[in-house]
């Protein structure tokens, strides 16, 4: 637990939830940080537990007007993709996590195991200090919608496919071969090729109606197809 004074007021961040209800067994917590008003508690994006401090509005009088929370890990635009995470700030004015590249090692084991097929929530619950199952379900989905995180779950995917000496055009050679068996039933096909494309990072949740559809044209492609995939020129033309 981390406090800090000021102006003669104590504050405190619970470094999860466990730890937040052995102090405040019956307080409520706002689960989305984003709605949540001046002076409750609230979730951060790795899982912190702390009291929004102050709201606050920039450029309140032009179109660039922007809203934003002040807290012990910092100050966060409410209305932008910013998560809210990291450690305490000395300087609670500051905004952070603009542009955040990095990730935690929490982070880097989380996506590791994603990678390795572990259920999210498992593998939130292995990755971050968190023993209820409810509340790791929704925080390993806003972890997954961080380009971050997205990024380093599909470079633990290619270094595991890597290692195994599988490579994008055999998945695709051997999806292609799935659908050419005369005696396999369309239903065994379908979800051959659903297992192959989320294998090979395809089939995302955001992309799934474009993924489907890339699925239906399997029967048509060429060599030629194959190598784009490979190079990676198909799966930009499939995301325009």
């Amino acid at each position: 637990m981390y406090h800090k004074t000021i102006k003669g007021v104590d504050y405190h961040l619970f470094d999860n939830e466990e730890e937040f209800r052995k102090k405040y067994p019956k307080e409520k917590i706002n689960t989305d940080w984003r709605t949540a008003k001046e002076g409750e508690w609230t979730i951060s994006d790795d899982g912190k537990v702390l009291s929004i401090l102050k709201k606050i509005t920039v450029n309140k009088n032009s179109e660039n007007k922007k809203e934003g929370v002040r807290t012990l890990l910092g100050t966060f635009f409410i209305n932008s993709s910013t998560p809210m995470s990291g450690e305490p700030k000395k300087d609670i004015y500051r905004f952070g996590n603009l542009n955040r590249k990095f990730t935690t090692n929490k982070e880097k084991y989380f996506a590791k195991l994603v990678a390795q097929g572990v259920d999210v929530t498992n593998a939130y619950l292995h990755s971050f200090e968190t023993n209820s199952e409810e509340y790791a379900r929704k925080q390993s989905r806003v972890l997954l919608k961080q380009k971050r995180i997205k990024t380093l779950v599909n470079k633990e995917v290619e270094q595991i496919l890597d290692e195994l000496g599988i490579s994008k055009t055999y998945l695709l050679e051997q999806a292609r071969d799935i659908v050419d068996k005369k005696d396999a039933k369309d239903s065994d096909k379908l979800r051959a090729l659903e297992t192959l494309m989320k294998i090979s990072g395809l089939l995302s949740t955001e992309k799934k109606t474009e993924s489907l559809a890339l699925i239906q044209e399997f029967k048509g492609f060429s060599r030629d197809k194959l190598k784009a995939f490979e190079t990676g020129l198909l799966e930009e033309s499939a995301s325009q």
